[in-house]
């Protein structure tokens, strides 16, 4: 049983900060096709719902909707192909998705000369764009009625569908004070490693944590370590996401976090030119941590690099078992058995840094597989496991 730790709640207004956070008082058809488009097994989409319908009323406001019911989900659209479509005046298009996409966050938009806009998969997508941010004041009540709105959606338990199949967009690294000792065994398990050739670092406030504080159910460890460096880093910085720090301060916000109990993930690419994105997470507020301790799936994480192997000097006192961020170790107080489940762990470390026996160790796991060098070989090793899990979800609903 992990130990408990303090609640803490973001304390805002009542009124939304800033102008044009409006929401819908009703469904419109739009509403409903939108919904269709985020509900879809291809966007990684719950099934349709009343609560996912009432997140979309929350997201788009009814003129918002009669623009958006047009954004096919990931094929972007000029504001021009949406117009047309719409059979609406550009200069009455253009405004709505320009707001949806830089003010609400709720669509993407990109480009310079050619803007364009598409829907993105609830999670991961629209969630981490509406949330993240790179200043606290810029939160209203509006994203914390989004943040309980996509907890209903999200305790449904829906994703664990997609997810049991071993998909690998992330993998954690082993904490810092660790990972020094490992290199010999495994390459590029330290974050500075990682930020060897990159010069743009920005950071920002982790979204999950974030949520969760929204909702009354947070816990006290820092926000502000959701973390973008080389490339990946502009985009963030430019819609305000995050804010550009130095190299060092990125890393001192990293061991600030570990510190406090968190675990630190990385995109599960080793040194791509592209860049990299990293969060700092909990066991309690993490979504992909908590598809583990909620839902036992494996969300998108890699199978560990390493295991904690605990030798006979082990007199268990369920320090480990508190520090586990996945419940891998279980304490039973009654006849003090300590168990573990390699199913669960995702090869952190916390553990090993919390016995004070210094009975165990991390070890190379059995079986572990290299990390991919370029996002490109990433995408294209997972897509076969990930059109087939999703296939399975869209047959499902359909036959169900």
């Amino acid at each position: 049983m992990a130990k408990k730790r303090k609640t803490v709640r973001l304390d805002l207004d009542v009124a939304p900060a800033a102008a044009g956070f409006g929401s819908a008082s009703a469904p419109t058809p739009a509403h409903h096709r939108i919904m269709k488009h985020f509900a879809s097994p291809f966007l990684l989409g719950p099934p349709p719902s009343e609560d996912l319908l009432a997140l979309m009323m929350h997201m788009f406001t009814a003129e918002e909707a009669e623009v958006a019911q047009h954004l096919p989900p990931l094929r972007p659209r000029t504001a021009e192909k949406v117009a047309a479509v719409a059979r609406r005046p550009l200069d009455e298009v253009e405004p709505v998705l320009d707001h949806l996409a830089y003010t609400k966050a709720v669509i993407l938009g990109h480009g310079k000369k050619v803007r364009r806009y598409t829907l993105l998969p609830l999670v991961p997508g629209t969630f981490e764009m509406t949330l993240i941010t790179a200043d606290l004041a810029t939160r209203n009540a509006w994203h914390q009625r989004f943040a309980e709105l996509f907890e209903r959606v999200y305790d449904t338990g829906y994703l664990a569908d997609y997810t049991r199949r071993g998909r690998t967009v992330m993998r954690v690294l082993p904490v810092n004070s660790l990972a020094g000792s490992l290199q010999g065994a495994w390459p590029v398990e330290r974050l500075e490693e990682l930020f060897e050739g990159h010069k743009r670092f920005a950071i920002g406030q982790c979204q999950c944590r974030m949520a969760m504080r929204l909702v009354g159910k947070g816990c006290d460890r820092p926000l502000t370590n959701c973390l973008a460096f080389g490339p990946m880093a502009k985009p963030a910085i430019a819609r305000g996401m995050m804010r550009e720090v130095s190299r060092q301060t990125a890393i001192d916000a990293k061991r600030e976090a570990e510190a406090a109990g968190c675990v630190t993930w990385i995109g599960n690419v080793r040194q791509d030119w592209r860049g990299n994105a990293s969060c700092s997470c909990c066991g309690c507020c993490c979504h992909a941590l908590r598809m583990i301790n909620d839902f036992d799936a494996p969300a998108l994480i890699a199978p560990p690099h390493f295991m904690p192997v605990r030798d006979e000097t082990c007199h268990p006192c369920r320090l480990c078992a508190e520090a586990c961020p996945t419940g891998a170790w279980t304490y039973t107080k009654e006849d003090k058995r300590l168990d573990f489940n390699p199913r669960r762990c995702v090869g952190c470390g916390l553990c090993v840094l919390a016995c004070p026996r210094g009975s165990l160790q991390l070890e190379p796991a059995a079986g572990r597989h290299a990390t991919d060098e370029t996002w490109p070989s990433l995408i294209y090793k997972g897509l076969p496991s990930a059109l087939l899990g999703t296939t399975g979800v869209w047959i499902r609903r359909l036959l169900g």
